[in-house]
C-alpha cells in the first residue's frame, strides 16, 4: 500500500502543478537504489513567499537547494524526508534551472522554475536629466526585463536591481511622461507609474552679442544646454546641428545669412522643442514702425476684427518672420485671387489719413499684385519686393475715399504664394 500510495501522491502533483523539472534518471530504477532523484517540483505559477514542493527519490540526503537568485540551507527546510521537500521561496529567487546539493554532488532540473510575480511600483525619482540615473522602488524589481519611456523608448539594460529597487540610465531621447515596467514570469505583466517622469529639458537665458550679427560667432547661455541637438533661428525650416563649441551652460554657432530677427528654438535630443523667451535682434534690423492710432492688427487681431478670406491659409500668430513686435501674419495664398478680409467691424475714418501695413515678399513672389479693397469701393494695387520688408502707407484717395471702412480686403492678383504681414492699421 506504500508503495500505491507514492505512485498517487506524484500523478497529483502532475496534474495540480503541472511543473515537471524530472531528472536525467532511469525510471525504472528502483526507489530504494539509494541515488538522489528529483521528480517534480511546483505548483505552477508559485509566488515568492509560498511553499514550494519538491518530490523525488531519497531527498533526505539534500543539503541546500540552490536557486537562481538564492540557496536556501537544509536548516532553512520547512520539512524533509526521502520522498519529499518543503521550504518558503525567497523573495530573490528569479526564474531558472533549480540545483540540488547532495552528498553525491549536484543534480539540476531539467525544466526551468518559473513564477507568477506580482510587480509593484511603490515611488521612483521624480525628475531626472537624460543621460543621469533613475531610480525606482518596489517589489521584485529583480524580475523587471524592460522598462518603457514615453514615445516609446525602450530599455533592456539596467545600472542594478535588486527585488526592492531599480537604477536604470535615462535614454537622451527620453520625453517627460509615464513609464512602464514589464516583468515575464508565468504571467507576464506590465505596471505603468500613476504620475508621470518629468524629463529636464534644456532653457535659454541669454545671448552675446545683442544685437547679433548674420554669419559671425553666436553665444547662447542656459542650463543643461549639452541636452541641444540643434537651434533654430526663425526664417530657417532646419536648426543648426554644428556648433563651435557645446557645454551645459553655453553653445558657441555662427548665425545663418537666413536667419531672422525673434525667438530661437532648442531642440533637445527628445524632439522636445524649447523656445527662447527673448528675441535676436540683428545689426542692420528695420527700426521699429511708428506707433498705430488704430490698430487692425498687431501681434493678434484687434478691435473685434476677424478673417472672412477665402483660398487662404492664414497664421496670425506666426514668429517665422516678424517686422515688428512679437508677431507677424503669414497669408499663403493657395488659389489665385484668395484673399485675407479684415470684416466683423466698422471703423470711421474722420480721424485717420492714412491706411498702412508692411508686407514681406518670400522667393517668388518679386512684382506680384495684390489688390487693397476698403468695402465696395476700386481697388488700389501694391507690386510686391521679394526678400525684404516694406512698408505701405494709402492716402483715403488711394482707397475712394470711403468715410468709413467696414471690411480692408487684401487679394492676390492672379497667382499664388506667401507673404508675412505685420502692423495693419490707421494713422
Amino acid at each position: 500500500m506504500k508503495a500505491i500510495n507514492k505512485i498517487q501522491q506524484l500523478f497529483l502533483w502532475l496534474a495540480c502543478f503541472g511543473v515537471l523539472a524530472l531528472a536525467g534518471c532511469d525510471k525504472e530504477d528502483d526507489t530504494n537504489n539509494g541515488l538522489v532523484q528529483l521528480l517534480s517540483f511546483g505548483p505552477s505559477g508559485i509566488q515568492h513567499g509560498e511553499d514550494i514542493h519538491f518530490i523525488g527519490n531519497n531527498l533526505h540526503r539534500v543539503t541546500a537547494i540552490q536557486f537562481v537568485g538564492a540557496r536556501v540551507e537544509k536548516a532553512g527546510f520547512k520539512s524533509q524526508d526521502a520522498e519529499s521537500i518543503v521550504l518558503v521561496l525567497p523573495e530573490t529567487v528569479e526564474s531558472g534551472k533549480v540545483i540540488l546539493i547532495t552528498d553525491q554532488g549536484e543534480i539540476e532540473s531539467v525544466s526551468a522554475l518559473n513564477l507568477e510575480v506580482p510587480l509593484a511600483i511603490t515611488g521612483f525619482t521624480p525628475k531626472v536629466k537624460p543621460g543621469q540615473n533613475l531610480t525606482i522602488q518596489g517589489k521584485f524589481l529583480n524580475w523587471v526585463t524592460e522598462i518603457r519611456f514615453n514615445k516609446d523608448i525602450v530599455v533592456t539594460e539596467f545600472v542594478s536591481k535588486s527585488v526592492n529597487e531599480l537604477v536604470v540610465t535615462v535614454p537622451m531621447e527620453a520625453q517627460t511622461g509615464e513609464i512602464a515596467l514589464s516583468v515575464e514570469g508565468t504571467e507576464p505583466m506590465t505596471v505603468e507609474t500613476e504620475e508621470p517622469l518629468e524629463i529636464v529639458l534644456p532653457a535659454v537665458t541669454g545671448f552675446d552679442p545683442s544685437p547679433a550679427e548674420r554669419e559671425k560667432e553666436f553665444t547662447i547661455t542656459g542650463t543643461d544646454l549639452d541636452l541641444v541637438k540643434g537651434v533654430l533661428f526663425k526664417g530657417m525650416t532646419e536648426p543648426i546641428t554644428s556648433f563651435v563649441s557645446q557645454s551645459e551652460t553655453q553653445i558657441k554657432l555662427v548665425i545663418p545669412a537666413t536667419a531672422n530677427r525673434g525667438t530661437i528654438s532648442l531642440v533637445a535630443f527628445s524632439d522636445v522643442v524649447v523656445e527662447s523667451e527673448e528675441a535676436v535682434l540683428f545689426v542692420g534690423d528695420l527700426p521699429p514702425l511708428s506707433a498705430l492710432s488704430y490698430v487692425f492688427y498687431k501681434d493678434a487681431l484687434e478691435n473685434n476684427w476677424q478673417n472672412w478670406g477665402w483660398s487662404t491659409n492664414v497664421d496670425f500668430a506666426n514668429k517665422d518672420n516678424i517686422r515688428d513686435g512679437d508677431a507677424a501674419i503669414k497669408v499663403n495664398y493657395t488659389g489665385q485671387w484668395g484673399a485675407l478680409k479684415f470684416a466683423n467691424n466698422t471703423v470711421s475714418l474722420a480721424n485717420y489719413s492714412e491706411i498702412t501695413f508692411a508686407i514681406f515678399g518670400t522667393p517668388g513672389t518679386d512684382g506680384k499684385r495684390i489688390n487693397v479693397i476698403a468695402g465696395g469701393n476700386p481697388a488700389y494695387t501694391i507690386t510686391l519686393e521679394e526678400g525684404k520688408w516694406v512698408e505701405y502707407k494709402l492716402t483715403k484717395a488711394n482707397l475712394g475715399n470711403p468715410a468709413s471702412i467696414s471690411e480692408l480686403t487684401f487679394q492676390n492678383f492672379d497667382w499664388t504664394g506667401t507673404v508675412y504681414m505685420d502692423h495693419v492699421g490707421l494713422r
